[in-house]
């Protein structure tokens, strides 16, 4: 597909693909989404969750190409967070591009965490950084932890 091509279709999707993002309750339930909403612009986002997350189920390469291109406030609190909990720290761009060293950031993160290690910050990755978010604040507040199990 030439670029003009995949230009109009991000422009005539994004806003809905950005809506499915915002509106999901699971990476199942964003893919699906997605394939409802996004028709043409499917096999790209395909295409690139499939170059950036080759480690990741086949079935969340849509999803991970969606949250790449149109969540950029999401990737750059993820960025931020890596920065603060990753040790040493990655030293990310907080930018909101979601490339290969965030990917790669994810990856140490996931490893640490004991998740399956895919690259991909979907729904389960992001709550235990919350909660390890949360754990540094009131560790700083001087105040007891929350137990993770």
């Amino acid at each position: 597909m030439d670029p003009l091509t995949i230009l109009q279709l991000a422009i005539q999707y994004g806003p809905i693909v950005k809506a499915a993002i915002d509106a999901a309750w699971s990476n199942d339930d964003l893919g699906t989404k997605i394939k409802e909403v996004a028709g043409p612009l499917v096999p790209i986002l395909e295409k690139i969750g499939g170059d950036l997350f080759p480690k990741a189920a086949p079935v969340l390469h849509a999803v991970g190409g969606a949250m790449a291109a149109f969540d950029p406030n999401t990737t750059k609190w993820l960025q931020g967070a890596l920065n603060s909990l990753l040790d040493p720290s990655p030293n990310l761009t907080v930018d909101g591009i979601y490339g290969p060293r965030t990917r790669d950031a994810v990856l140490k993160m996931q490893e640490k965490l004991g998740l399956r290690s895919d690259g991909l910050a979907g729904q389960i990755t992001q709550g235990a950084i919350q909660a390890l978010l949360a754990n540094k604040d009131l560790k700083a507040a001087g105040k007891p932890e929350m137990k993770i199990s």
